[in-house]
């Protein structure tokens, strides 16, 4: 589907009645959308890649307490790290999105490729797989609560990552997969000083953030840069709703927010899209916004980043 379509039928199913819209969305994401086809090797890398950011900083996810905001439809990210020694994982999400048979389908998909699980996660360094732990979790089936238990796993939905009942500083590990891109900045600030007052000294502030179009996920005709050039008004009119929100920060806004709020920052690990750049680079019209920004800086399409508090 061309992304102005799409951006024109998400527009009018988010106008719906909240309980119809969202049935109506996730419908559209099985039939022709990201829910397709679930890939189990990609999400596992999404946790192998967070582990990686913390062994570099010299940590460990072994006995770790971890908060996960934007859990979404399936909580692969906290089952690889309970997988992976972590004691106690907590995730959030603003909304009751988690589906049953999502769960279940990840289940299955670890029941029938356990060797793949083994062989992935037990060869990464700096983690050590627990298969005592895998054989229990694929031993209760695919309740999702069950689930949950099995993996000492707290779901709490809907919850405000600005404001959570935690106990300040008992959190080891902040962290999230493609959410941060789909915060306000003024709601994002909000989150960061709430992750500030839940972390222990010395806990770690890990999240993957997704820097592009997503319309070009979706429509290869455009580039990830191509919402650049629209101004705040017209990217409001296409996206600003609650399926398709983007912020558009670009990641020197991301270290800009986190050091104004007291972060040191450890690492970022960047990706920059060559063809992204080489257009930029030849000239590609930008709002005002962008324009003044580095060429290479608005061409970085996904980064990781982690951070300490003073």
């Amino acid at each position: 589907m061309k992304w102005r379509q799409k951006a024109l039928l998400q527009s009018l199913v988010a106008r719906l009645p909240l309980r119809l819209s969202y049935s109506i969305h996730y419908y559209l994401q099985r039939r022709s959308g990201g829910l397709r086809r679930v890939d189990l090797s990609h999400r596992l890398k999404m946790g192998l890649d967070l582990m990686e950011c913390i062994v570099r900083q010299g940590r460990s996810v072994e006995s770790g307490v971890f908060l996960e905001i934007g859990t979404g439809l399936q909580i692969t990210l906290p089952l690889v790290l309970w997988l992976c020694g972590a004691s106690e994982i907590t995730t959030v999400d603003l909304n009751h999105y988690l589906k049953a048979e999502l769960v279940g389908g990840d289940e299955f998909r670890m029941r029938t490729h356990f060797e793949q699980i083994v062989r992935l996660l037990g060869n990464t360094p700096g983690t050590r797989l627990s298969v005592e732990r895998l054989n229990a979790l694929l031993a209760v089936g695919d309740d999702i609560d069950r689930v949950l238990k099995a993996a000492h796993i707290r779901y709490q939905a809907p919850a405000d990552a600005t404001r959570l009942d935690i106990t300040p500083h008992t959190i080891d590990y902040h962290v999230s997969y493609a959410v941060l891109q789909h915060i306000p900045p003024d709601i994002l600030r909000s989150i960061i000083a709430e992750a500030r007052r839940l972390l222990k000294p010395g806990g770690l502030f890990v999240h993957w953030i997704d820097l592009s179009d997503h319309f070009s996920h979706g429509d290869h005709s455009i580039s990830s840069v191509n919402f650049l050039r629209f101004s705040e008004r017209e990217w409001d009119r296409l996206s600003g709703n609650r399926y398709m929100y983007q912020n558009r920060l670009r990641i020197d806004d991301y270290v800009r927010i986190l050091t104004e709020m007291d972060a040191t920052i450890l690492s970022v690990k960047e990706h920059v899209n060559p063809s992204a750049l080489e257009l930029l680079q030849k000239g590609f019209p930008l709002d005002s916004r962008f324009a003044s920004k580095d060429p290479r800086t608005n061409a970085v399409t996904n980064a990781w980043v982690v951070c300490e508090f003073r």
